[in-house]
């Protein structure tokens, strides 16, 4: 009977150990599991954070901005939303309130930055027009695809509107390069 017991003991103690051992098997998987979980919320913040994704930010604002004043009305030499704007106002004013500082002419904001070919502007990125090696116009990118290139600009004939300037034979034949908004050296 003492054999008996002995093995009974033994076995309670065998399960006690392994249940003890099973649960802290479950601990330190649930303990792996938080950690990695608390790991990669931070990888995604810091994702967030990137440089890169702050410049889409900045530019998905931009053109968001932009986009409020469609339907405002023209107006030379304006940037200024309840009289209007001109083309290079409409830019202008946007940016700043982005705390973009850019010149005030469109020619002037055309030497802020490197040039891009139209093909790659980004939404949020300014596109020029002009002809010859002259710009007179400016606008921003808010669709650049394939055969479509909407832009939100001010023309003297509209107002502020989002256009397809590959649907213009105007604007088409005018398009000369794009800069990218986040990367303009200020010179006022």
């Amino acid at each position: 009977m003492s054999y008996m017991h002995n093995l009974r003991f033994l076995t309670c103690i065998a399960m006690v150990l392994s249940l003890s051992s099973c649960s802290s098997v479950r601990l330190a998987v649930y303990d792996y599991q938080k950690r990695h979980a608390d790991a990669m919320e931070n990888s995604n913040l810091a994702a967030v954070n990137t440089p890169h994704k702050k410049e889409n930010s900045t530019k998905r604002s931009l053109t968001e901005k932009a986009s409020k004043y469609i339907g405002s009305n023209y107006r030379y030499g304006s940037c200024d939303p309840k009289s209007g704007f001109d083309c290079s106002g409409l830019v202008y004013y946007v940016a700043k309130s982005h705390e973009i500082n850019l010149p005030r002419s469109s020619s002037s904001m055309g030497t802020c930055g490197k040039p891009i070919a139209w093909k790659e502007a980004e939404p949020g990125d300014l596109i020029f027009f002009g002809q010859g090696n002259k710009i007179n116009h400016v606008g921003i990118v808010e669709k650049n695809k394939g055969n479509e290139m909407w832009i939100i600009h001010s023309s003297s004939s509209n107002g502020v509107l989002r256009e397809d300037v590959l649907d213009s034979d105007y604007w088409k034949k005018r398009i000369m390069f794009a800069i990218d908004i986040t990367t303009l050296k200020e010179k006022a």
